[in-house]
């Protein structure tokens, strides 16, 4: 037989979870903007992928030459005086600014003999592009496709990087919401628990919430405009406004509230929460769908407190 009481307290925390790991995702994206961090993670895997770990004091930096030719330094932006490297480069383009940057410029030749001839073969970055032109017999057409191949391989590992650093953000803006606004998974459960009022109104925000719901943070990563992250922070920061309404949770500093807590609980309770919000509002709200749905197979309890109001739905 289910409990049904255990499950109201479980979608409760898990709604909480989900609203404030979308808000924490949504700060990440927007501080990722910010910061050009997809820009700086691109820079960095080219200057990876084209200069040694230790170069010499007097070799020059592939990487410096290839980021100063026009087809990239004018996709480049400055934004409040800092210039911000481009999110995004197609492979041609790679590849067409690599050639230049090696000296290759004569469009009407399809012989790479003359650019391996420059090369150094003591010098590890040049290793690998003599491999390629050997790979590619000298010509410019297979140098291109092998070239190519190198570049999205890289990529894919940049992508990795990416969503590592992103990781590693999005723990300490959890960490900041969960300690400065005490969403303390113990107490919660706590009041979840003891008060039906609280579990049921918060159930009922849950159902309300879900139903209204249009779309999931994964939208979130395609967002590049700053002003769209910033209308999305101030919608869910109206959300956990009034599921914060719902509950009162006593800071361990405030010693003449009536419902005192101890610091054990406010750190560890808060170090959950933190957790629990790096996973991400994907897994919570997918965990919560098929809650839910197990929850409507049984006998649901009723209260007579007044519903909270239902979210507004956003486009």
């Amino acid at each position: 037989m289910i409990n049904n009481s255990a499950i109201d307290v479980a979608t409760g925390l898990f709604f909480i979870y989900a609203l404030y790991s979308l808000l924490t995702t949504t700060l990440t994206e927007l501080i990722a903007s910010f910061i050009n961090q997809r820009g700086l993670v691109l820079k960095m895997g080219i200057e990876r992928m084209l200069d040694n770990d230790k170069p010499k004091d007097s070799e020059v930096k592939l990487s410096s030459i290839f980021f100063e030719k026009p087809e990239i330094k004018y996709l480049k932006a400055k934004t409040l005086g800092f210039t911000r490297f481009p999110s995004y480069l197609k492979p041609n383009t790679f590849v067409s600014t690599l050639l230049d940057t090696l000296g290759f410029v004569n469009p009407n030749s399809t012989d790479l003999a003359s650019v391996r001839n420059g090369l150094d073969p003591n010098n590890e970055t040049h290793k690998v592009l003599i491999n390629l032109i050997d790979r590619a017999n000298n010509n410019v057409d297979q140098f291109k496709i092998l070239a190519e191949e190198w570049f999205n391989e890289t990529m894919d590992r940049v992508s990795g990087w990416y969503k590592r650093y992103n990781q590693v953000i999005t723990f300490f803006v959890g960490a900041l919401l969960a300690f400065s606004l005490n969403i303390n998974s113990v107490e919660i459960a706590k009041i979840l628990s003891n008060d039906k009022d609280t579990r049921i109104a918060m159930v009922e925000a849950t159902s309300n919430y879900m139903a209204s719901l249009q779309e999931t943070s994964d939208s979130l990563v395609d967002k590049k405009s700053l002003e769209e992250l910033n209308k999305e922070v101030k919608l869910l920061i109206q959300e956990t406004q009034k599921v914060n309404s719902l509950m009162s949770l006593p800071y361990p500093w405030l010693k003449s509230n009536e419902n005192k807590v101890s610091w054990l609980s406010y750190i560890f309770g808060c170090l959950i929460t933190t957790i629990a919000l790096s996973l991400g509002s994907p897994f919570w709200f997918d965990l919560l769908s098929k809650i839910i749905k197990l929850r409507s197979s049984g006998n649901q309890e009723k209260t007579t407190k007044t519903s909270p109001p239902q979210k507004s739905t956003a486009s």
